[in-house]
């Protein structure tokens, strides 16, 4: 039977998707998330957003916002939660950076992210004079645990989650991975490294009972 370790703890259904599919689990929070207390102003006309983590804590401030422009499906899901008007949705952060240069680019917008995040979107809006202002809702740190099992597989979704795992364990096993930035940072560290067809936590299980079974 195959043993997988998720850099992310799973929800129920998840769990039985993998345990249906004679796949056995460890799992154990990879990245801990630290929350940050900037100033905001109560109200705003665009925002961005490329994780959940960052609706959360931006929702919590009780800010208004007029328009909403995402990354994921999930992160899209959660922002209309709260009934906000979602005006783009990408896959990746260069996608949805490229659609606001095409159909938006002379607003201004705020980003609302973690001190980590990646260089994508705010210097492709920055090459082409889109008004961007960022707001570092958190920082995301390294759990660092060891492990003794020896694993098929280890399912990653973000970056920091995979050098969480690869980075002190001499064994490398398959990674399975959210997208295309986690991918890239699996291959730094083991030859075998396999991509989800979908942004979403789901989409990498399938991928690892394809791959598994």
């Amino acid at each position: 039977m195959p043993l997988v370790l998720s850099t992310k703890i799973l929800n129920p259904i998840q769990k039985r998707h993998l345990f249906v599919a004679d796949i056995s689990l460890v799992e154990y929070n990879a990245v801990q998330i630290k929350a940050l207390y900037p100033d905001l102003p109560t109200h705003f006309k665009n925002g961005v957003f490329t994780s959940q983590n960052a609706v959360r804590l931006a929702m919590a401030q009780n800010i208004k916002i007029n328009n909403v422009f995402c990354v994921g499906d999930k992160t899209a899901e959660y922002l209309k939660s709260f009934n906000l008007n979602v005006q783009l949705k990408a896959d990746y952060a260069k996608d949805l950076a490229e659609q606001i240069i095409r159909y938006y680019p002379d607003e201004h917008f705020d980003f609302f992210c973690s001190k980590q995040r990646r260089n994508d979107l705010p210097d492709i809006l920055s090459k082409h004079n889109v008004s961007l202002k960022e707001y570092h809702l958190y920082d995301s740190v390294c759990h660092l645990k060891t492990f003794l099992n020896t694993f098929d597989a280890v399912l990653c979704f973000s970056p920091l989650g995979v050098k969480s795992y690869y980075e002190i364990h001499n064994q490398k096993p398959i990674a399975i991975c959210i997208g295309k930035t986690t991918a890239k940072v699996a291959e730094y560290y083991t030859k075998e490294v396999y991509q989800a067809s979908k942004t979403s936590v789901d989409s990498v299980i399938l991928k690892a009972i394809k791959t598994l079974t």
